[in-house]
């Protein structure tokens, strides 16, 4: 029990798709898993910075509160020097003055900044900053020491993080020191936008996005090529070598060794068809040569013998009969040889079905005429199948021979063939008494013949040697149709009689 569990499960995870849909998972998941990696790690760096530019503030603000406390008696410019001296590469800060008596937001008044900028510029910028509410947090106490860490678009046209906002009391007056920092100097952190924003995360989206590419190249550039080989094996299978190889239909370059062996084994099949087909004409043709010299020397044996010697009589008609079976024999046998040849390596080319198989019916009709029986074929024009005409030769006398041995004379053997959803359709049916239902799954095994359904002959005698039965005709069917890659079946009918289906492929 245990083991068949493990086999199911080794067979479930054992196949390609599986393990293609488990590394889709894993690349799917990827990106999830490390986006939160990558918040986690620019939280604790935002939170750092903050706290770095709060403090950076805070000591901006209390250095600088001197020369606030002396604006009205020393010269403008010494504030303006103390501000350049505080601020660093990449800093802005900005000094507003709010009068005594203005409790409104909007009254705050640019004093100085650093870098000096116009006039225009810091009038332009101010109201930007109304607009984003930054004084309101101020309104009407002016006592919030607030680090809002704002994104905004300066005058220039340029990011700027806004990072921390100290006021300061001197009398009556409110004093606030407002610090931002260029974006490039806050080395890429997500502060005051959301985290996929950042150009880190952008960065690993754009790797990611080109590693989901290559993969989904790479897998249907495997799944192309397989498919490649797939429609080449069946054009070999279906229409001989010669036409296309799996050489011609590769397409990667580290696969061509896999090709050449797949080619090399397709001549192999070829020269192994070629060699059996070639053995078993030569062997028929070797055990055919004596059995006709035997046939041919009994008939002046049989007029030298008098009629009143029965035992002679009696052993030159046996010696005549086994001769005879043993003839129908060695064609069976060269048959069974050429359909496992053919199974083994089957030689298409595409051919007018239709056409072959008015030509065998218009043959074949002329044996039944003389039997007392009669041929009905009903054929659909220029249907196309790839196929052996050797091999169909076979599958369609063996099917007629078949349906023929079961009709009794002034009964009819029925032919019909139709084209329908891509394949050929190829019936051959009887009016006999049809197949024991418990008979029918064996009627296509080798050496299986079962005629206890056919009434007796009026005079009571075996059948002739040329008319024994072997059980190798549908086998032979059998055999043909597989190795063209075709499908068949088999049922009686409810009218009676029986009738066989195959059917091939039109394209």
């Amino acid at each position: 029990m245990v083991a068949e569990v493990l086999s199911r499960i080794h067979a479930f995870t054992g196949t390609l798709a599986i393990k293609i849909i488990l590394l889709g998972a894993v690349f799917l998941l990827m990106p999830v898993i490390f986006y939160r990696l990558f918040q986690i790690a620019d939280a604790q760096q935002t939170e750092f910075l903050v706290r770095t530019v709060e403090q950076k503030g805070t000591l901006i603000a209390s250095l600088l509160t001197p020369h606030l406390a002396r604006f009205q008696d020393e010269s403008p410019d010494e504030l303006q020097r103390a501000l350049n001296d505080v601020a660093t590469n990449g800093s802005n800060i900005k000094i507003l003055v709010r009068p005594t008596g203005n409790a409104a937001s909007t009254g705050f008044l640019y004093v100085v900044s650093a870098p000096a900028v116009s006039a225009d510029y810091l009038s332009e910028e101010r109201k930007r900053l109304i607009e984003i509410g930054v004084f309101d947090k101020l309104a009407p106490t002016c006592d919030t020491n607030a680090a809002p860490t704002l994104r905004f678009t300066n005058p220039a046209g340029k990011p700027e993080v806004l990072t921390s906002m100290s006021p300061v009391h001197i009398g009556a007056n409110c004093w606030v020191i407002i610090t931002s920092q260029d974006t490039e100097a806050l080395i890429n952190t997500s502060i005051g936008q959301p985290v996929w924003r950042t150009t880190t995360i952008q960065i690993a989206f754009l790797v990611y996005l080109m590693s989901a590419a290559i993969m989904a190249w790479l897998f249907l550039a495997m799944w192309r090529n397989i498919d490649r080989f797939r429609i080449a094996a069946r054009k070999i299978r279906m229409h001989g070598a010669g036409e296309t190889s799996f050489r011609e239909m590769n397409t990667i370059p580290e696969l061509a060794g896999v090709a050449d062996d797949f080619d090399s084994l397709v001549t192999a099949l070829k020269e192994s068809r070629d060699f059996i087909i070639r053995a078993a004409e030569e062997n028929a043709h070797a055990l055919k040569a004596p059995l006709a010299v035997i046939t041919q020397a009994i008939e002046p044996l049989k007029r030298a013998t008098p009629e009143t010697n029965l035992q002679a009589r009696r052993s030159l008609d046996l010696i005549e009969r086994s001769a005879a079976r043993l003839d129908l024999l060695v064609s069976a046998t060269r048959d069974i040889e050429q359909a496992a040849a053919d199974v083994i390596y089957p030689t298409s080319r595409r051919i007018n079905l239709s056409s072959y198989l008015a030509q065998l019916v218009a043959a074949y009709e002329t044996t039944l005429h003389a039997e007392g029986k009669r041929l009905q074929s009903t054929i659909e024009r220029d249907v196309y199948t790839y196929a052996s005409e050797e091999a169909m030769e076979s599958i369609i006398e063996n099917l007629l021979e078949n349906a023929a041995s079961f009709t009794e004379p002034g009964g009819t053997v029925e032919v019909s063939l139709n084209g329908d959803d891509g394949f050929a359709n190829l019936t051959v049916a009887d009016d006999g008494p049809g197949v024991p239902p418990e008979q029918l799954p064996r009627i296509f095994e080798r050496y299986f013949s079962d005629r206890s359904s056919m009434p007796e002959r009026a005079n009571g005698r075996n059948a002739a040697p040329s008319e024994q039965h072997y059980g190798l005709g549908l086998w032979i069917v059998r055999r043909n149709v597989e190795g063209l890659g075709g499908r068949l079946s088999a049922h009686n009918r409810e009218t009676g009689g029986f009738a066989v289906t195959v059917s091939f492929a039109t394209g």
